[in-house]
Protein backbone atom coordinates (compact mmCIF):
# COMPACT_ATOMS: atom_id res chain seq x y z
CA UNK A 1 0.00 0.00 0.00
CA UNK A 2 1.63 3.68 -0.80
CA UNK A 3 0.73 6.81 0.76
CA UNK A 4 1.42 9.90 -0.63
CA UNK A 5 3.28 12.29 2.47
CA UNK A 6 4.12 16.23 2.04
CA UNK A 7 7.06 17.10 3.77
CA UNK A 8 5.98 20.07 6.62
CA UNK A 9 7.29 23.91 7.04
CA UNK A 10 8.89 21.79 10.06
CA UNK A 11 10.78 19.32 7.91
CA UNK A 12 8.17 16.57 9.03
CA UNK A 13 6.43 13.73 7.61
CA UNK A 14 3.65 12.51 9.82
CA UNK A 15 3.25 8.72 9.57
CA UNK A 16 -0.36 8.67 11.79
CA UNK A 17 -1.24 7.79 15.25
CA UNK A 18 -0.85 4.05 14.78
CA UNK A 19 2.94 4.78 14.39
CA UNK A 20 3.10 7.08 17.15
CA UNK A 21 6.18 6.07 19.80
CA UNK A 22 8.09 3.76 17.06
CA UNK A 23 11.13 3.75 16.25
CA UNK A 24 12.55 3.82 12.81
CA UNK A 25 15.51 3.08 11.00
CA UNK A 26 16.00 6.16 7.94
CA UNK A 27 18.09 4.81 5.22
CA UNK A 28 19.04 6.84 2.41
CA UNK A 29 19.01 5.31 -1.27
CA UNK A 30 21.42 6.85 -3.65
CA UNK A 31 19.07 7.87 -5.98
CA UNK A 32 17.35 10.48 -3.27
CA UNK A 33 14.53 7.99 -2.13
CA UNK A 34 14.12 7.27 1.55
CA UNK A 35 13.53 4.21 3.37
CA UNK A 36 12.15 3.67 6.84
CA UNK A 37 12.21 0.71 8.27
CA UNK A 38 10.94 0.02 11.63
CA UNK A 39 12.77 -0.72 15.00
CA UNK A 40 13.79 -1.16 18.21
CA UNK A 41 16.40 -0.83 20.19
CA UNK A 42 17.63 -3.31 22.09
CA UNK A 43 20.19 -2.89 25.30
CA UNK A 44 23.72 -3.80 24.79
CA UNK A 45 23.89 -6.60 26.85
CA UNK A 46 20.59 -8.45 25.38
CA UNK A 47 22.06 -8.07 21.97
CA UNK A 48 21.91 -12.01 21.78
CA UNK A 49 23.01 -11.70 17.46
CA UNK A 50 26.26 -10.78 17.80
CA UNK A 51 28.75 -13.59 17.41
CA UNK A 52 30.34 -12.75 20.76
CA UNK A 53 26.98 -12.86 22.74
CA UNK A 54 26.45 -16.15 21.21
CA UNK A 55 29.50 -17.33 21.95
CA UNK A 56 29.31 -16.44 25.80
CA UNK A 57 25.89 -18.36 25.42
CA UNK A 58 27.39 -21.35 23.96
CA UNK A 59 29.71 -21.12 26.50
CA UNK A 60 27.67 -21.12 29.59
CA UNK A 61 25.19 -23.93 27.89
CA UNK A 62 28.11 -26.01 27.80
CA UNK A 63 28.97 -25.44 31.39
CA UNK A 64 25.64 -26.28 32.13
CA UNK A 65 25.43 -29.53 30.31
CA UNK A 66 28.89 -30.58 31.94
CA UNK A 67 27.66 -29.50 35.30
CA UNK A 68 24.49 -30.78 35.67
CA UNK A 69 22.39 -29.13 38.96
CA UNK A 70 22.48 -31.25 42.42
CA UNK A 71 21.40 -30.92 45.56
CA UNK A 72 23.99 -29.02 47.96
CA UNK A 73 24.78 -30.82 51.51
CA UNK A 74 24.69 -27.99 53.82
CA UNK A 75 26.12 -29.57 56.68
CA UNK A 76 29.60 -30.90 53.93
CA UNK A 77 29.69 -27.15 53.00
CA UNK A 78 29.77 -25.91 56.41
CA UNK A 79 32.38 -28.05 57.12
CA UNK A 80 34.77 -27.06 53.99
CA UNK A 81 33.88 -23.44 54.94
CA UNK A 82 34.80 -23.73 58.72
CA UNK A 83 31.07 -23.62 60.11
CA UNK A 84 30.27 -25.58 63.22
CA UNK A 85 27.53 -27.49 63.02
CA UNK A 86 25.66 -28.57 66.01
Amino acid sequence: MHHVKTVGKSGQISLGKAMAGMGFIMQELPGGDIVLKRAVVVPMNERLLEPAVHAELEAAREWRRNNPAKATDLVALGSELGIKTE
